[in-house]
């Protein structure tokens, strides 16, 4: 299923405007090209109006493609009519299975949720970034339209950081960084199929909630979620609630949590990964 060895990596960001309930409206594109030792090759910086019909890189086998949470990558390579790549490596994928710890049940302990955004990952791999760059104000002009605030070149310097930091990310997720094990890219790879791909076409084809399915019930929605939808409530079954009931009548079992991959244990012989990326400090 996967190449003995990537020839080419590339580190991809999109920026996009985005409205309730609508596809990104893509603003502009920085990547990264990288060799088989993740050495910076090439900048590709492509605006609005510039974008072609296929990518202005290779997304064949031979090429991996990386990004963070790049569900949202791979949505604007739709709304751009591109055919996704053959090959990912999602950098929040394999930082949510290095992070995925479930600790000791406290009931008087009050536990803040974790951030899990770029930042948070480039913080705990010991990666600075981001300092001369407002953020969190840029991310939401960016995504209302209001870019023109900043101008395109701080857009472009924007989206690049992501790219920059992203890179490095990488280098350290292969190799390893102080308590975190490295991680094994195969499975990456595997789980960024779905947590990419079809997270993508998930957000790009939409859910119908408020259609009519043969014999089901519609009633508005409670407390005004949704003024003028309707939902569907399938009619009750029988013998499915016959069912329900004898299982809850059942002596509980004991509940076992879920097993986590041990990305830690597999270990990167020579700096070389399975799949023959070579990350080099």
């Amino acid at each position: 299923m996967y190449s003995a060895h990537f020839r080419t990596i590339v580190v991809v960001d999109f920026e996009y405007e985005i409205v309730d309930g609508g596809l990104p409206n893509v603003l502009c594109m920085v990547a990264y090209v990288l060799d088989g030792n993740l050495q910076h090759m090439d900048t590709i910086r492509l605006w609005r109006g510039e974008f072609g019909s296929t990518p202005p890189f290779d997304t064949g086998s031979d090429t991996l493609i990386v990004g963070y949470s790049l569900w949202a990558e791979m949505t604007c390579f739709l709304t751009l009519g591109w055919r996704f790549p053959v090959h990912i490596y999602d950098l929040h994928t394999a930082y949510l299975a290095t992070t995925n710890i479930l600790l000791p049940y406290e009931p008087d302990e009050k536990r803040a949720k974790q951030r899990k955004n770029l930042a948070t990952a480039c913080c705990a791999y010991g990666i600075e970034g981001w300092e001369k760059i407002d953020k969190p104000g840029i991310a939401e002009a960016i995504g209302q339209g209001r870019w023109r605030e900043y101008g395109r070149e701080v857009a472009f310097e924007y989206c690049e950081e992501d790219v920059r930091n992203s890179a490095e990310l990488l280098r350290r997720q292969l190799i390893g960084y102080c308590h975190y094990a490295p991680v094994d890219p195969r499975l990456v790879i595997r789980w960024s199929e779905y947590s990419a791909k079809s997270v993508a076409r998930i957000q790009a084809r939409g859910m119908p909630i408020d259609m009519a399915l043969n014999t089901a019930q519609s009633c508005p929605i409670p407390n005004g979620a949704m003024p003028g939808r309707r939902m569907t409530i399938a009619p009750r079954n029988p013998t499915m609630m016959a069912v329900q009931r004898r299982s809850r009548t059942r002596s509980p079992r004991r509940r076992i949590a879920p097993s986590v991959p041990n990305t830690g244990a597999r270990k990167l012989m020579a700096v070389t990964s399975p799949i023959g990326i070579n990350a080099r400090a």
